[in-house]
């Protein structure tokens, strides 16, 4: 007869004492408080039924999208087992419910070509007067910084200057942490990456490598406050919300042209040009994947133009064909 709020309140103390990973916790204790408990709260345990949480589940699709719908059938599934567990149903209702899967579009990169010309753009839009509040100046440099190094959005954020070393030979950045949100809402650097893949270390490309020096300069003789010594820090000094800086990017794209081009954007461009000049594995790895596949899937743009074969495949229009030596137990035998 308890209701699904006191559910609620018994998986996320059960949640936060569990071996799931920080982002995993804020993920799906943000998923309770912002959709389930406002719907399904009031709803007495042994009143759910599998008709009512398909309802839920299609409004959220609806109203907010199927990944979220997916992570709040996955919460309320574990919910009810913890239901089941205190006898509270004999059933789990969310059994049997089909949660819509995402569709992944198909990755589209940024060509080198498209790159310049879009970074030509941003600075021009950063420069150009704007009426009110001023214009985000970093968007070309946090572009360069992606599009160079593949690194997601909230590995960039959490980046300090001591995990760069430009005297290196050659030069490298450590990645070992990322910024997550909370179920406050706000944001924290979280101590490593979004998977143990994800801690790595990669090269800066020479150009990075002055950007960087002239940013550290900047940010030495500005003496503005920088709490964790970020390489980006927000305009207060502390961590940067990569949802803030992800609407900024979109209104700057819509402007200039480049709607399709988001922060992720710039981490496929990354690994399409690694993969198509030194192998899909050296791109996973750059990108801080587990699995190649990953990376194939979601991340490297389908090679549009043919493949200049013709040096290999010519052999089969010669008359006499390639020489065709025997194997070494044939000559015996004969």
């Amino acid at each position: 007869m308890s209701k699904i709020s006191k559910l609620a309140d018994i998986y996320l103390a059960e949640l936060e004492q569990s071996d799931k990973a920080s982002r995993t916790k804020d993920k799906y204790a943000y998923c309770v408080k912002k959709y389930i408990t406002p719907a399904l709260g009031a709803v007495r345990i042994g009143e759910a039924t599998s008709g009512m949480i398909d309802q839920f589940i299609r409004s959220v699709v609806k109203d907010v999208g199927p990944a979220t719908a997916r992570s709040c059938g996955a919460v309320l599934s574990a919910m009810f087992k913890v239901a089941r567990r205190h006898d509270a149903v004999v059933v789990n209702p969310v059994l049997g419910i089909a949660i819509p899967r995402v569709q992944p579009a198909k990755p589209q990169a940024l060509s080198i070509a498209q790159y310049q010309d879009l970074r030509t753009k941003i600075i021009g839009w950063e420069r150009a007067p704007a009426l009110g509040r001023n214009r985000m100046q970093d968007l070309h440099e946090i572009a360069d910084f992606l599009v160079s190094t593949g690194l997601r959005p909230g590995e960039l954020f959490a980046l300090r200057w001591d995990d760069i070393d430009l005297d290196a030979e050659p030069p490298t950045l450590f990645i070992n942490a990322t910024v997550i949100r909370t179920t406050s809402g706000g944001v924290r650097i979280q101590d490593h990456p979004k998977t143990r893949h994800g801690i790595r270390r990669i090269t800066i490309p020479s150009f990075l490598v002055a950007q960087l020096r002239t940013r550290k300069n900047l940010q030495t003789d500005s003496k503005a406050s920088n709490t964790y010594n970020l390489v980006f820090p927000s305009s207060t000094g502390t961590v940067c919300d990569p949802n803030n800086i992800g609407r900024a990017w979109r209104r700057a794209a819509d402007a200039i042209g480049y709607s399709w081009v988001t922060l992720k954007t710039f981490r496929k461009a990354n690994a399409t040009l690694i993969a198509r000049t030194m192998g899909v594995e050296a791109a996973a790895y750059q990108a801080g994947h587990s699995k190649v596949s990953m990376t194939l899937q979601h991340y490297i743009e389908e090679y549009q133009e043919a493949l200049d074969t013709r040096a290999v495949l010519d052999a089969f229009g010669s008359p006499d064909g390639p020489e065709q030596t025997p194997p070494s137990d044939l000559k015996d035998e004969k």
